[in-house]
């Protein structure tokens, strides 16, 4: 099998164990078994555990990501922040919905690393293209006079750590919270945006 092929394997037999029981209780061995290919193939291939953790975050959610930033790019040109913010939110609550192993062992890996690791990994998703994109976008705005001059990262964290708790609530933990995602996302795109902006002066 060639390489790029094999790594796929062993990524997606990755997430679907670590999904279910975390990074600590999945043996090398039972991962070997799952993707079948020997222990050694695997430590050749991923020799930490945050190279998996990055192969398995850059496999499943690289896919449409280049689409979803055209999209939101073109919203942004327009000026268009509640789109923006409409279609951002769909697409964290579709990826929590349609790649639950990917979260489940991405919250595992949180909790089962030592704070430098989490540093480590945060680090690393920061770099990732659609949050270089949200980050130029709300410096951008900010600029313009739209959005309050907080701290970039503290206005991303606003924007990006509301639909995420729903969406784990959700998504995750199967909650009935009593309302559908076409009314989070309007209500949520239209609360945080109005949180974010710039308030004329009376």
């Amino acid at each position: 099998m060639p390489g790029p092929e094999r790594r796929a394997q062993i990524v997606d037999a990755a997430i679907a164990l670590f999904g279910r029981h975390g990074f600590k209780g999945t043996t090398t061995k039972s991962l070997a078994r799952a993707s079948g290919v020997s222990e050694a193939t695997i430590f050749k291939h991923f020799p930490t555990k945050n190279d998996l953790y990055a192969a398995a975050f850059d496999r499943r959610t690289g896919v449409g990501t280049e689409q979803l930033i055209a999209e939101l790019q073109d919203y942004a040109e327009r000026g268009e922040d509640e789109r923006l913010l409409r279609t951002l939110i769909r697409a964290i609550f579709y990826g929590y919905e349609h790649d639950r192993d990917l979260h489940r062992m991405l919250l595992y890996a949180w909790l089962e690393q030592e704070a430098d690791d989490n540093q480590q990994w945060s680090d690393q998703i920061q770099s990732y293209p659609l949050f270089v994109f949200l980050d130029g976008y709300i410096q951008r705005r900010q600029a313009e006079g739209v959005f309050v001059k907080e701290t970039t990262g503290l206005v991303l964290a606003v924007l990006i750590g509301l639909p995420v708790h729903e969406a784990v609530r959700r998504k995750l933990y199967g909650l009935d919270t009593g309302f559908s995602d076409d009314m989070a996302v309007e209500t949520f795109a239209r609360l945080l945006l109005d949180g974010i902006k710039v308030r004329p002066n009376p």
